[in-house]
């Protein structure tokens, strides 16, 4: 079992002061200690650290003196999570260029939307989404930037050339394309000076739902990036120097979502782990990454743990590499621990599985369970450097144990959601004293240690007659039940009045329904309120889910009441 004394030492161990760098300096500063080391492998070959650097400063010469980008301009990465898309993120950040992360399977007309409101001046893809995206890159009329997936997987990667359908189908169309092979051997063993960074420089824009549920764009700094992996680092247990490049990380959550990128591949390359990239979460293909590389952690959503669980050949001994797993996006289950626990222990493990909470807003990573002392049922404590507090409705802090709007302040504090006039702090609320502050939209409450439990989405709050009802108490209430598999409260109307309706996933394909809802009423009743108790029961076969695995309550709510 870790302690607060580890997490004391590896601060002070592992990571520089985020300082004024931008995110590739901070990445030289903390990797520098170790060599040359695999930064990454793909498809079971491993890419050392002077390859990365060399392949980052390439495309930085590129950027610039080819492209002819310049600080600020903004650049985008249309694709999954991949090496490339890393090596690309810090060859632009390298040169002060923004880089814009889109989700690669949104459609065209929202891509091109995102690339108009960004003022993107090229794009980087993968050559499979060429055909499909082809009056996309015509109509922008900028640069695009052609990958091949097999890149790295070749012993030489910049003799892995595009596929010359995809070349030839670009040059009819009139589009001005480069393929990533042939530009990283142009422009090997070639530099540019890095740009100087301040508070100034945004980093980042990520595409996210914003706080009340509109979708934004978000500005992210490389103040905020750097303070976020410094503080992510912070609480890890120290490396040994004959671990680097040995222990390793799946990184499976995007890229275009802040959690993918900051606790994710950002955070595994700056204390020295090992990245292997997963494109798209498969369950099998994720334990024969575990069984070929030495995986010492995993960042996911509760819904790919449930698929790892429910994998029979996760049940492996390379379980026992495992120190730590961390789990953000959605609420997770006491089910789901204790069948990850049974199977750590199982295999001579004894890490840890941490909830947390964060949003795209703040980086993404806030608050999480510490190692030393794992609080099940809350999403954990504030990290170092961070003031988290619940509020009212009128921005006055509450006391403990009250559910109010979860409220941060810190280093990782977004810039502010993009506008056409590109203001500062828009979205973000500066008090009295000058602190600024992200009102999360999400509620909460605190007990006297500090930890923080996750009540539910402000927004998703139900008011029955008057009352407030949090769907999440009822989910934690009726999920556990033999009969439930999944369930998700929210609301909906009979007649023009509202009722919680509660979707249920049943274990089995049969059972008796009408004695189940009846179990399920009383039981409701007995342990919150008569206004909790669902009027309205329904069985389905899958709950739906958003583009990040998380259960998507929005397609299945009322807002209104059916006209007639």
């Amino acid at each position: 079992m870790y302690t607060r004394q580890d997490f004391e030492k590896s601060a002070q161990m592992l990571m520089q002061q985020p300082g004024d760098f931008s995110a590739w300096e901070f990445y030289l500063g903390n990797t520098a200690q170790w060599g040359d080391y695999p930064v990454f492998s793909h498809v079971g070959r491993e890419h050392l650290r002077s390859q990365f650097i060399r392949d980052v400063e390439a495309l930085a010469v590129f950027f610039k003196n080819e492209l002819k980008l310049q600080a600020q301009d903004c650049f985008t990465i249309f694709m999954p999570t991949n090496a490339e898309g890393l090596i690309a993120f810090f060859a632009l950040n390298k040169i002060g260029v923004i880089v814009n992360f889109i989700h690669p399977l949104l459609s065209s007309d929202k891509v091109s939307a995102i690339m108009d409101f960004t003022g993107s001046k090229g794009v980087m893809l993968l050559d499979l989404f060429v055909p499909g995206n082809l009056e996309l890159l015509k109509k922008k009329g900028v640069p695009a930037v052609i990958v091949n997936p097999k890149q790295y997987a070749y012993p030489d990667c910049i003799m892995c050339p595009r596929e010359e359908k995809t070349a030839a189908m670009l040059s009819d169309a009139g589009v001005e394309h480069y393929g990533w092979s042939e530009t990283v051997a142009k422009y090997a063993g070639q530099s540019v000076e890095n740009i100087p960074h301040g508070l100034k420089y945004v980093c980042v824009y990520m595409n996210g739902g914003g706080t009340t549920g509109e979708s934004r764009t978000i500005m992210l700094s490389n103040t905020a990036i750097n303070n976020q992996v410094y503080m992510l680092g912070s609480p890890d247990v120290p490396t040994e120097p004959d671990r680097v490049g040995v222990d390793t990380e799946i990184c499976a959550m995007p890229f275009f979502h802040a959690f993918g990128l900051c606790a994710g591949g950002l955070s595994a390359i700056n204390l020295g782990h090992k990245g292997v990239f997963l494109s798209k979460f498969d369950a099998e293909a994720f334990v024969r990454l575990m069984k070929e590389n030495c995986v010492s952690e995993f960042n996911g959503v509760p819904n790919m743990y449930k698929k790892l669980v429910a994998t029979p050949s996760f049940d492996c001994d390379a379980l026992a590499n495992v120190k730590k797993m961390y789990s953000g996006g959605d609420l997770v289950s006491q089910e789901l621990c204790d069948k990850m626990y049974a199977l750590l222990r199982k295999h001579g493990s004894d890490a840890e599985f941490c909830a947390g909470y964060g949003l795209t807003e703040c980086c993404a990573a806030c608050v999480v369970n510490p190692l030393w002392k794992n609080k099940f049922g809350t999403i954990g404590l504030p990290l170092p450097g961070l003031r988290v507090e619940i509020w009212d409705d009128h921005k006055n802090k509450l006391p403990y144990n009250t559910v109010g709007e979860i409220a941060i302040s810190g280093p990782i504090v977004m810039d502010g959601y993009l506008t056409e006039a590109r203001e500062k702090d828009v979205g973000v609320y500066i008090d009295d004293e000058g602190v600024r502050w992200v009102l999360t939209g999400d509620l909460g409450k605190m007990d006297e240690d500090a930890y923080i439990t996750f009540i539910g989405r402000k927004k998703r709050v139900i008011i029955i007659s008057g009352y407030n009802v949090y769907p999440v108490d009822i989910e934690r209430l009726v999920e556990p039940l033999p009969f439930v598999k999944e369930c998700c409260a929210v609301q909906g109307f009979e007649g023009k009045s509202p009722i919680i309706r509660l979707f249920i996933v049943p274990s089995e394909a049969d059972g008796e329904r009408s004695a189940q809802d009846t179990y399920v009423r009383s039981l409701i009743a007995e342990k919150l309120n008569r206004f909790s108790v669902p009027r309205d029961i329904r069985y389905i076969d899958a709950l739906p889910r958003t583009k990040l695995e998380k259960i998507d309550f929005m397609s299945l709510s009322e807002f209104e009441p059916k006209k007639i």
